[in-house]
């Protein structure tokens, strides 16, 4: 997710399916001879050189912060929802939230819970589930990956949410627009100990 919405070419980043020793297992070579990567104060860039980089870091796209939350969430109540789990609360963004028991103590309003590991395989969790049954998961959630509503995806810090972008992307959801589908990245760390920010819990 990092390399995507900071502007890397997404035809050249690939996430593999298993293990490392699944891929020795397989005949994959390996390179047992260390990396050496030098750090930003190691390297001399010159501006010629940035003029014709394949690759030049942009603004974080698909990325939200608590304020745009909040708005959507007070555009839900001008739609009729009074914030809580009953109504249609999140009647104008849908907010997927992928924490896993904790998400009964404390939510935003609205909010749909769609915890990161029911994503991958269990009996090895290295591996993605196969995209039909990825569907299947937001079906029963009453979660359509191709919604034109606005889709705000959070969790606990900001990290097991990349599972949720991916399985939206994976089942043809277009991340392009970084409007309509964002990563909020404070998520309940940072939403759950504001004392002005609505919450929901389960009870």
């Amino acid at each position: 997710f990092l390399f995507k919405t900071f502007g890397h070419d997404p035809d050249k980043i690939h996430l593999m399916q298993g293990t490392l020793e699944e891929w020795m297992a397989a005949g994959g070579k390996v390179d047992l001879e260390p990396t050496i990567v030098p750090v930003f104060q190691q390297m001399e860039i010159k501006p010629v050189a940035l003029k014709n980089a394949n690759y030049i870091a942009r603004e974080a796209m698909n990325v939200c912060d608590m304020n745009h939350v909040m708005e959507e969430l007070k555009l839900a109540h001008s739609h009729g929802g009074s914030g809580g789990d009953d109504d249609d609360a999140h009647a104008h963004a849908l907010i997927l939230d992928s924490r896993g028991s904790s998400f009964a103590k404390g939510h935003m309003p609205g909010a749909i819970n769609l915890p990161y590991g029911k994503w991958v395989d269990p009996k090895n969790t290295q591996k993605w589930k196969p995209v039909e049954e990825l569907r299947l998961i937001f079906n029963e959630a009453g979660v359509d990956p191709m919604t034109d509503r606005n889709i705000i995806c959070s969790c606990g810090s900001g990290v097991s949410v990349c599972h949720t972008l991916l399985a939206l992307e994976l089942c043809g959801r277009d991340l392009k627009d970084p409007k309509k589908t964002t990563m909020y990245d404070g998520s309940w760390a940072e939403w759950g100990k504001e004392p002005d920010t609505p919450k929901v819990t389960n009870k």
